[in-house]
């Protein structure tokens, strides 16, 4: 009986071919080295694995884009039993459903350090034995690198290694910002050429579909439009990607250039709906006079637009813009997080007032927007670094005005954001006004319009709106009418229950 406790783990047979759990479709796929985590279609899970070893009865997977680490126990029937950890509470069974010849590693590239005097997490002591995405994540968080140094050993683990996490850690080193870059809210960073050669060596060469997703929103804010559509249709065709299939839906029928020539200036007037306009939140644009717009059918527009070269920016609730551009004179497509992608051809003619056409070549004066860290140094806090200038500190002060209602004193400091030419906090005084209808709140903007024509603040008090001011004060009243509503129910909820206890 000693001897029969003494005997080690027994050696598992390595996972070969797919294996599925009870409670999901996906299919865990083994070749010998690689491991993926596809769908019942086929399709390449966003949270697949990426390489696995066997060591006696224990399995260890590796995430695909981090260096997670995920333990099964082997079990002799062939079962693979996931093991707890501090993100998953383990249990699910997988069973072998389809065979497959499988050839061993040539190379490892999953290690796992033994525990004994390790730190959970030890990424470095996992490096040192070979495993890849521990040295790539060791990479991440090492300050010591020179950006050369850290973009080439990424490189390296991504062609030769070809793991999603070093391609996608690879494509963000060449595309580093420095210290106080702009801040763009909704918006896509264009990245600079040798980002955009990494995101093409991830997506055609090793098969990462989110690569190919940024890489063809990267193609379509350039207007190399067909060949965004070759991005996804790569990823499509491939099964690396579901939503690189309905994008190359939305695109059929477009006829797609990469030199399609830019459009002159144009109003939009009418409305414009894409493709699934019945399911949509964004899938219709109706614009009317005094540069109003609205993406309902009918009723008031809520809404203000400016044109910019060949673009149209309609100003939305969240401080930017919807972002369309003409790509013939009765359609726009759609360049923002929020519209990208779809074609918004025009459905109904109307008859606007004319609009003047922004002139060629003009120059906005506009400063980008830039987070500092001033307010959480210096000792003065956020007002202090308000004085000195900085942007950010001025924000956060007026956003915490605001958001007590003390509209008047947010809108002395967005007046010094405003005064600097940065959109946000012009745009940020304007929002003060549609939600007082108190005139004097604009003073500030005006000021800097009239004393600097050219400034982005004469673009954002266009967008000053009395109709906006209605809107604003129907939608207080109403969620006032409904708190009361909601206050009344409670009460009369507390009386019968008081009532009842009497009982």
């Amino acid at each position: 009986m000693l001897s029969l406790l003494s005997l080690p783990a027994f050696a598992a047979a390595p996972p070969c071919g797919s294996y599925v759990a009870d409670d999901s479709p996906d299919r865990l796929i083994f070749d010998g080295s690689r491991v993926e985590l596809r769908d019942e279609e086929g399709f390449l899970s966003e949270f697949s694995p990426y390489a696995y070893r066997v060591e006696g009865d224990t399995l260890w997977l590796r995430s695909g884009d981090s260096n997670l680490l995920k333990t099964y126990s082997i079990e002799s029937d062939g079962r693979l039993i996931q093991q707890a950890d501090r993100f998953d509470n383990g249990g699910a069974v997988y069973k072998q459903v389809a065979k497959a010849q499988c050839q061993p590693a040539s190379v490892q590239v999953v290690a796992v350090a033994p525990n004994q005097g390790k730190e959970r997490g030890d990424d470095q002591k996992d490096c040192a034995l070979g495993d890849v995405q521990s040295c790539v994540a060791a990479i991440e968080y090492d300050n010591s690198l020179a950006p050369t140094q850290r973009a080439a050993k990424l490189e390296t683990y991504c062609r030769r290694d070809r793991s999603p996490y070093a391609c996608k850690q690879w494509v963000k080193a060449l595309s580093a910002e420095e210290d106080g870059a702009p801040l763009y809210l909704f918006r896509t960073k264009r990245l600079p050429e040798a980002g955009l050669a990494a995101l093409r060596v991830s997506c055609r060469d090793i098969g990462y579909g989110e690569a190919c997703e940024s890489l063809a929103d990267q193609q379509w804010l350039a207007g190399r439009y067909a060949d965004a559509r070759d991005s996804f249709a790569f990823a499509c065709d491939g099964k690396l990607s579901k939503e690189a299939c309905k994008r190359v839906e939305e695109l059929r029928g477009l006829s797609l250039r990469n030199d399609a020539p830019r459009q002159s200036p144009r109003q939009p007037c009418g409305s414009y709906a894409s493709a699934d306009i019945e399911s949509s939140l964004f899938g219709l644009f109706r614009f009317g006079d005094g540069q109003g717009a609205t993406v309902s059918e009918e009723g008031e527009f809520d809404m203000r637009y400016r044109l910019l070269e060949d673009e149209v920016l309609v100003r939305h609730d969240k401080g930017d813009d919807f972002v369309l551009r003409w790509l013939d004179a009765d359609t726009l497509i759609g360049m923002d997080e929020w519209t990208r992608y779809k074609s918004y051809r025009r459905i109904e003619s109307a008859q606007c007032e004319a609009i003047a056409m922004p002139v060629a070549g003009k120059q906005v004066r506009e400063t980008p927007y830039k987070v500092d860290h001033c307010a959480l140094t210096d000792p003065g806090g956020a007002a202090a670094c308000c004085a000195k200038g900085s942007m950010s500190a001025c924000m956060g002060e007026g956003h915490m005005a605001a958001l007590n209602n003390y509209w008047a004193k947010a809108a002395g400091f967005y007046d010094k954001v405003c005064a600097m030419h940065v959109r946000e906090g012009c745009g940020n005084l304007v929002a003060a006004y549609h939600n007082t209808g108190d005139d004097k709140l604009l003073a500030g903007i005006r000021k800097v319009c009239a004393d600097t024509p050219d400034s982005v603040a004469c673009e954002e008090l266009q967008l000053a709106s009395p109709q906006q001011v209605e809107e604003k004060r129907l939608e207080r009243e109403l969620a006032q009418e409904l708190q009361k509503l909601l206050q009344e129910g409670a009460k009369d909820g507390e009386s019968q229950e008081a009532a009842e206890g009497e009982r």
